[in-house]
């Protein structure tokens, strides 16, 4: 190979080994991406469960004001046979038919509520449901991350290996230059094509476009300082 050729293909395995860290970097963050879409999951079933005790707690409450006006009746009741007056017996009836009116309105809150508590009920269920495939698509994406990690680490260190062979067998005068620029200038080797730079794109002078043909020595584009083929 010529010495271009050469540098291109270190280029290449540097920008595959580049690529390669970056995911492997990612690949963690993709994890708590999915943690989190868990978690929102999870948040969602908590909220609905809540709203299943809170609901069953404002049933429990009107049952006990229901059992509370119905021994207020009661005491009514036997009060009333006390009274020695059609007037005040009179006026204990109406005092006990508001109290059953407050009753009526009590059972049908607890009638709405009921209602409400079921519908709570079969949001659980659902989102219960939800959790449950999410969960195993959690696993099933975690592990798919777990195992692309594994297997992009061993193509990295062959990658490595392979660069180091081939960054050995090029010419140093060429090899330092392009690793200056490695990194910094991506590509950093790059094809001047009708003495226009593939890196920069701007016009570079004919004597430049001669030089790199010869390819005696490396030349650079006079803008981004890429080295040229």
């Amino acid at each position: 190979m010529s010495i271009i050729e050469q540098l291109l293909v270190v280029q290449e395995h540097d920008t595959r080994i580049r690529d390669i860290k970056q995911e492997l970097r990612d690949i963690p963050a993709r994890k708590a991406q999915e943690e989190e879409r868990l978690k929102t999951h999870q948040d969602a079933l908590g909220r609905a469960e809540e709203r299943v005790k809170t609901k069953q707690a404002e049933i429990k409450d009107l049952e006990l004001e229901v059992t509370s006006k119905r021994e207020q009746i009661t005491k009514l009741r036997q009060q009333q046979y006390e009274l020695k007056t059609n007037k005040e017996f009179k006026a204990m009836e109406t005092e006990i038919q508001g109290v059953e009116k407050e009753i009526l309105g009590l059972e049908d809150k607890e009638l709405v509520l009921m209602e409400e508590l079921e519908a709570a009920r079969s949001d659980v269920k659902e989102r219960s449901g939800e959790l449950e495939k999410e969960k195993a698509m959690v696993v099933a994406d975690t592990q798919s991350l777990d195992e692309r990690a594994e297997g992009i680490g061993g193509d990295l260190k062959e990658l490595e290996q392979k660069r180091e062979t081939l960054a050995a067998g090029t010419d140093k005068e060429w090899l330092v230059p392009y690793e200056r620029l490695a990194g910094r200038k991506d590509p950093a080797v790059v094809e001047l094509k009708d003495g226009i730079c593939g890196g920069c794109h701007m016009k570079l002078p004919p004597s430049v476009g001669h030089a790199t043909q010869k390819q005696t020595e490396p030349v650079t584009c006079d803008y981004c300082g890429r080295i040229l083929y």
